[in-house]
C-alpha cells in the first residue's frame, strides 16, 4: 500500500463480538458456543440438501447431545418469506432458545429474518424497509432481543456476518430487506468436513459472490479508509488465488481462504467501508442481479453478477473512469492514466468478461428467457435495493442501467 494515496481519515468504525472456529474437527466448539450463551434448545434450520444429502446435521446432533430440539429443513434458494415464516412457527413450537444455522446465503441471511420474526412478533411486511419513490428508503428500527444465532458455513458466503438480510416475496415488491445488528451471530464456523459437504460446482457457484465482490470492490480502494483499505486489499489476494483452486488438491484450503475473504468483506462493512455501494459500478450490478434473481426464479444471483458487472462497466465506466481504471490495475491490466473514459472502460468491461468466462461464467443472460420488454420492471427493482441505491445515486444513471439491462437480459 501506497502511504501518499488520498484515503479517507474521517470515519467510524465498529467491531461486534464475535468467535471463529475454523480447520479440521471445528465443530467440536459448537457445545461449548451453545453452553456459553445459555442455549439448551437449539433449533438446526437448514436446506433440504444439506439434510438429505450430508450428515451433517445428525453431526451437529450429535455433538450437541440433549441441546438440539429440532430439524427445519426448508429454507430454499433466495429464503422465501413463506418458508421462512414456517422456519419461525417451528421455533416457537419447539420452543427453541437459539438458531444454528447450517448452509451458505440463502439459509444464513433467511435465519436472521426468522430471529427477527420470533423476537419482534410483527410481520415481515411490519419489519421490512419502506421504499417509496423519489426519497431515500427507511429502514425499520427492531429494537426488541434477538436469541443467539450459530452459523455453520456449507460454503464461502459474506452473508456469515452481517445484521441485513433480504427474503423472497409473492408480492409486488419481489423482495423485503431487513436490518438488525442484534442477529448478527455469535459464533462461525469453518469446519472442513462440513465445507467438504457442498459439491465443487456448487461451491463455486455460492463463492463467486465472495470473488466477485473482491474484485468490485478494488475499484474502489484509493479513496476508502486504512482500515478498509487493508481488507479489501488482502480479500482479493484470497479471492483471486482461493477461487480457481476450487475442486482441485487443495479444495479445504481454497474454501477457508475464501471464507477469510468474505469475512473481510463484513469487516469492510463494519470499519465503514459500504461495500456494497462503494462505487457505482458496484452498486449497478449488483442491484441488477438481485432484481432478476429475485425476480425469476432458476437465475442464480452469482449469475446475474457475472452478466451484469461487464454491461455496466461498459455504460457506466466513462462516468467512474477511476473505478474502471482500478479493476482494470487489479487484473493486471495496463491503463493509460489520462487516456479515454469510454474507450478504458470497454477494454476494463472485456477484460472482466474474459476473467469470468475463464472461471467458468457466462457474462449474459440471453439463454434464460427474459423478454426485453422485462427491462424497464427489472429497472425499477434495482433502485428499490437498499443496499445499492440507499442515497438514490442509481437514479441519476436509469438511461444508462436500462441500456445495460436490455442487452444482457435479451440478444
Amino acid at each position: 500500500m501506497s502511504f501518499d494515496e488520498p484515503a479517507i481519515h474521517d470515519f467510524h468504525a465498529r467491531t461486534y463480538p464475535l468467535r471463529i472456529h475454523s480447520g479440521t474437527d471445528a465443530l467440536i466448539e459448537l457445545p461449548r458456543e451453545l453452553q456459553r450463551a445459555g442455549a439448551s434448545r437449539a433449533l438446526i434450520l437448514c436446506g433440504r440438501s444439506v439434510r438429505e444429502r450430508t450428515g451433517l446435521t445428525q453431526v451437529i446432533e450429535t455433538l450437541a447431545g440433549g441441546r438440539i430440539v429440532g430439524i427445519f429443513s426448508g429454507i430454499s434458494e433466495g429464503a422465501p418469506a413463506e418458508c421462512l415464516e414456517e422456519a419461525a412457527a417451528k421455533a416457537r413450537e419447539v420452543q427453541a432458545d437459539a438458531l444454528i444455522a447450517v448452509g451458505a446465503g440463502s439459509v444464513i441471511k433467511g435465519v436472521r429474518i426468522v430471529a427477527m420474526l420470533l423476537g419482534e412478533n410483527r410481520s415481515l411486511l411490519e419489519m421490512a424497509t419502506v421504499h417509496r419513490d423519489d426519497e431515500p428508503p427507511v429502514s425499520q428500527r427492531l429494537a426488541a432481543p434477538k436469541m443467539p444465532i450459530f452459523n455453520v458455513l456449507t460454503s464461502p458466503t459474506s452473508a456469515q456476518n452481517r445484521g441485513g438480510s433480504a427474503a423472497r416475496y409473492r408480492g409486488s415488491a419481489h423482495h423485503l430487506e431487513f436490518f438488525d445488528p442484534k442477529t448478527r451471530p455469535r459464533a462461525v464456523f469453518w469446519d472442513t468436513r462440513a465445507l467438504a459437504t457442498a459439491p465443487a460446482v456448487l461451491a463455486r457457484s455460492t463463492s463467486f459472490e465472495v470473488y466477485w465482490w473482491a474484485l468490485m470492490c478494488m475499484g474502489a480502494v484509493r479513496t476508502a479508509n486504512p482500515l478498509v483499505q487493508a481488507s479489501r486489499r488482502h480479500a482479493w489476494e484470497l479471492a483471486r488465488h482461493a477461487y480457481p483452486k476450487l475442486g482441485e488438491a487443495d479444495d479445504a484450503a481454497a474454501r477457508i481462504n475464501l471464507c477469510a475473504a468474505a469475512l473481510l468483506q463484513n469487516r469492510d462493512e463494519e470499519d465503514g467501508g459500504r461495500p456494497w455501494s462503494c462505487q457505482l459500478l458496484a452498486r449497478a450490478a449488483y442491484a441488477s442481479a438481485v432484481g432478476v434473481f429475485n425476480h425469476y426464479e432458476g437465475v442464480t444471483q452469482s449469475r446475474g453478477y457475472a452478466a451484469f458487472a461487464p454491461a455496466m462497466i461498459r455504460e457506466l465506466g466513462a462516468a467512474v473512469p477511476e473505478v474502471a481504471h482500478a479493476m482494470g490495475e487489479a487484473l493486471g491490466m495496463e491503463l493509460p492514466s489520462n487516456g479515454n473514459g469510454t474507450e478504458a472502460a470497454e477494454q476494463v468491461a472485456a477484460q472482466v468478461a474474459r476473467n469470468f468466462q475463464a472461471q467458468g461464467w457466462r457474462t449474459d443472460l440471453h439463454d434464460c428467457g427474459i423478454p426485453a420488454a422485462d427491462a424497464p420492471r427489472l429497472l425499477a427493482l434495482a433502485l428499490r435495493n437498499f443496499n445499492a441505491n440507499h442515497d438514490r445515486l442509481l437514479d441519476r444513471h436509469r438511461e444508462a442501467m436500462l441500456a445495460a439491462i436490455t442487452k444482457t437480459i435479451a440478444p
